[in-house]
């Protein structure tokens, strides 16, 4: 394997904070959708948010049980579904790319609906707003600040989506209290409630779709989280925040925004709903939760597309450049594909028309999901798979009928997009050219030895100048400008400002300042690594030199217990013949001489010859097993050294396990304290895989001895008779995985781990065992051998009262290094 151009793995730097507030943005996008569907509706737009806020607690649920089983994998929901449907490859990147394109389409459409926001704002202060750079501005914005890093992003986004999200539940649950309490309220139910066409219901569900799925964004950040079943914990916590957001607050604005003239405006919409318990301050606290929700959800859309892209290109379904990881962790192909799209729809500006085409393509991987769920009904992964499939076909109907009904054409470039982009991520990295190759990027990322611009305090102090002089002379204009308007009057642009201010202002910082933050940070961390490095190397350099000394000692030891040993077996058949044919002239004699000589007769007597004739050919039988037991324990701790073989050759792994598991054959066996380990081997066919033998052996050997420990360390608070009733099992199995890759498996019945604990077994010096039991190295060895040396991966299932079960995955056929 080239190691040069292997995908790198996405660093766990983002914080469960950081996540969870990329995992509430979902909530959001409701501002975005339900005026506009109230305006379609009216009191009928609850019919759609009803069972869409059920399928969506649900998809939310479903979601967090695929990322408990896949912590490893970046993107969220959309790479879950090519999990789902390995064996559909061509509608799970079809499924994945068009859940892509519904998020790259936010920013652009944020953009537009900023811009507007602030136009409409701008307008009664008869100041002119220049429409199309706010567009690309709010479009590129988020754009500019992911280029220094997720963390930057996520620290900034965090920020500001808490009191976002608050003042959104606030304006959800004081709006239906309102409704329940206060006598001026026009009452909590409706006077009379009206059904829904069947045509309209799915018209407007293709529509809440877009956003009532789009809750399970935190799963997206799992692979880079550094509590992973934290972030997963938000799942659960969205899920209940859903049936708040999308139907509660769709009932408030259907019982509130009733006043004519509303249109469907979301600002005037929510703005009619907020002031009859919000008063003079529903504009300005309107306009921030739109603001808010616009630049939050575009810089979701940002962090979450990339990782998308990444983990397609990981998996195999897109070209390795999209692969790329900065040392900052900034996956800069996809995010530059990212931006080209996102500007695409900018260019195109009919956000009617461009939520109607993305949001076929997101709907697609709705469908694909839920019948991915219901193909794989039977994982473990997998929960109610009849109600995915019954999600399948309603989203289907839908997808034809509701898409129609909005138009063909749009359906059509809807359905045809994913294709299209699909061929265009896979086909633009054929050219041969260099920013379109993966190891282009990770040279371009080696860090250089140059020495420091000179000027660099320079060009600082004069950025910094220009800024302060510029933010002054503009608050001078704009204070000139509104003085002759009440304070309330523009507190709804102030919200604006105030949000985009600060995101300009965190992009201009990445630009300036942080890089030099993030030099030190990377210097600090990257000393502290190369000590830690030093000292794992160290101790790795010990114990390979005590593995390498004992492999040398016991290939010594078996080399000079086998010819001893060879010397008496090789001379046991020639004894038993030799005896045999003693015996039969014996009993020849006695046949022609049946009474000897009193001399020979009282000898025979005192030699008891029956019994010798009867127990020597015995004896010889028996000291031949016990030859052959100490010629199988040689030939074991020969395969066990492999210090008489190639380094690196094809081998029969089963030889090795057995080998292992003879020399640990002693800790096996029933003891005065506790019945015997239980040993079952379920062996599958593997052919002679190319590994270094030697090193494999010894991983078999610490996750053995550490099955074994676990089992003994939890018979040490049970009986013998509790153990004779729930017996210690260790059970060994062999397969061949896709017919590239052998794994070997390792379970016990022991007491497992819980997570706090299992992410970190690898670690070095990481050891749970009492003083001087343990050294911390053996796993984080192990993990070395198996993923650098071969390229392969090892993995650790494991659970409080349910045991453990290490996985070792290696190739079959090692690719040239």
């Amino acid at each position: 394997m080239n190691q040069s151009s292997a995908p790198a793995s996405l660093p766990r730097s983002l914080t469960s904070l950081e996540t969870w507030g990329f995992g509430f943005s979902g909530l959001l996008l409701w501002l975005g959708t339900a005026p506009a569907m109230h305006a379609a509706l009216g009191s009928q737009a609850i019919w759609v948010w009803l069972p869409g806020t059920i399928v969506g607690i649900l998809l939310n649920l479903q979601v967090k049980r695929l990322g408990m089983h896949f912590p490893d994998v970046a993107g969220g929901t959309p790479n879950y579904t090519t999990r789902l449907l390995q064996r559909f490859p061509v509608i799970a990147r079809y499924g994945a790319i068009g859940y892509l394109l519904g998020w790259v389409s936010v920013p652009p459409m944020n953009a537009i609906i900023l811009t507007d926001l602030i136009r409409a704002n701008l307008e009664p202060l008869r100041i002119a707003c220049p429409v199309m750079p706010l567009r690309i501005s709010f479009a590129i914005l988020p754009f500019i600040v992911a280029f220094s890093g997720t963390r930057t992003l996520g620290i900034l986004h965090t920020f500001f989506v808490f009191p976002a999200i608050g003042f959104l539940i606030t304006f959800c649950l004081q709006g239906i209290g309102w409704l329940s309490l206060a006598p001026t309220s026009p009452g909590l139910l409706p006077d009379a409630w009206t059904g829904i066409a069947a045509i309209d219901w799915m018209k407007w569900s293709f529509i809440a779709v877009y956003a009532v799925y789009g809750c399970e964004t935190a799963s997206s950040f799992v692979a880079d989280s550094r509590q992973p079943s934290v972030t997963l914990r938000c799942l659960s916590v969205t899920a209940g925040f859903i049936p708040i957001v999308y139907f509660a607050g769709s009932w408030v604005v259907m019982r509130l925004a009733t006043g004519s003239g509303l249109g469907d405006s979301a600002f005037l919409n929510l703005v009619a709903a907020a002031q009859p318990f919000w008063g003079g301050l529903a504009p300005a606290l309107v306009t921030f939760l739109i603001t808010s929700g616009c630049l939050l959800s575009s810089a979701t859309a940002v962090s979450n597309c990339p990782r998308i892209l990444y983990q397609l290109s990981k998996d195999g379904y897109l070209p390795p450049v999209f692969s790329a990881v900065s040392r900052r962790g900034v996956l800069e192909p996809s995010l530059i594909f990212t931006l080209l799209l996102s500007l695409l729809c900018l260019v195109w500006g009919d956000v009617a028309r461009v939520v109607m085409v993305t949001g076929t393509g997101y709907l697609t991987s709705m469908m694909a999901i839920h019948w991915g769920l219901w193909v794989c009904r039977k994982r473990p992964e997998t929960q109610w798979a009849w109600l995915s499939l019954g999600f399948f076909g309603v989203e289907a109907a839908v997808l034809v009928i509701g898409g129609l009904a909005w138009g063909w054409l749009d359906l059509v470039i809807g359905l045809s997009l994913p294709l299209a982009v699909g061929l265009i991520g896979v086909w633009l990295p054929r050219l041969r050219v260099a920013p379109f190759q993966l190891t282009w990027w990770q040279q371009r990322d080696r860090p250089l030895l140059t020495a420091p611009k000179a000027d660099w305090v320079a060009l600082q102090v004069t950025i910094l100048i220009v800024l302060v002089c510029s933010a002054v002379s503009i608050g001078w204009l704009v204070r000139a400008g509104l003085e002759r308007h009440s304070m309330g009057s523009h507190m709804a642009l102030f919200s604006i400002l105030l949000i985009t201010v600060a995101f300009v202002g965190v992009a201009i910082a990445c630009w300036t300042s942080l890089p030099q933050i993030a030099a030190i940070t990377e210097a600090r961390e990257a000393v502290e690594r190369t000590l830690r490095d030093l000292q794992r190397t160290q101790t790795q350099l010990v114990q390979a030199e005590k593995m390498s000394s004992l492999g040398q000692l016991v290939a010594g030891v078996a080399h000079e217990i086998n010819n001893p040993v060879n010397f008496i077996y090789g001379n046991l058949t020639h004894v038993r013949n030799y005896s045999q044919d003693l015996l039969n002239l014996i009993q020849l004699y006695e046949k022609h001489y049946p009474n000897p000589v009193p001399e020979i007769q009282a000898e025979a007597d005192a030699v008891d010859l029956d019994f010798v004739q009867d127990d020597l050919i015995k004896t010889l039988d028996s000291m031949k097993i016990g030859t052959d037991r100490i010629r199988q324990i040689v030939l074991s701790l020969r395969n066990f050294s492999r210090m008489d073989e190639a380094e690196f050759k094809a081998v029969n792994l089963h030889e090795g396990i057995d080998s292992t598991l003879l020399i640990l054959q002693h800790r096996l066996k029933a003891r005065s304290d506790r019945p015997e380990i239980r040993l079952t081997k379920d062996y599958g066919a593997l052919p002679q895989v190319e590994c270094y033998p030697g090193p494999l052996n010894q991983v078999l050997m610490n996750i053995l001895a550490n099955a074994i420990d676990a089992l003994e360390e939890s018979n040490a608070k049970r009986t013998y008779q509790e153990i004779e009733t729930q017996p210690n099992q260790i059970t060994v199995r062999t397969s061949v995985l896709k017919d590239e890759w052998a794994e070997i498996t390792i379970a016990d019945n022991g007491p497992g781990m819980p997570e706090a604990i299992r992410q970190y077994i690898f670690n070095p010096f990481f050891t749970t065992k009492p003083t001087g039991k343990g050294t911390g190295m053996g796993m984080s060895i192990s993990h070395q051998i198996i993923t650098e040396k071969h390229h392969g991966h090892l993995k650790c299932h494991s659970s409080l009262s349910t045991g453990t079960e290490f996985s070792i995955q290696i190739p079959i056929r090692q690719a040239a290094s």
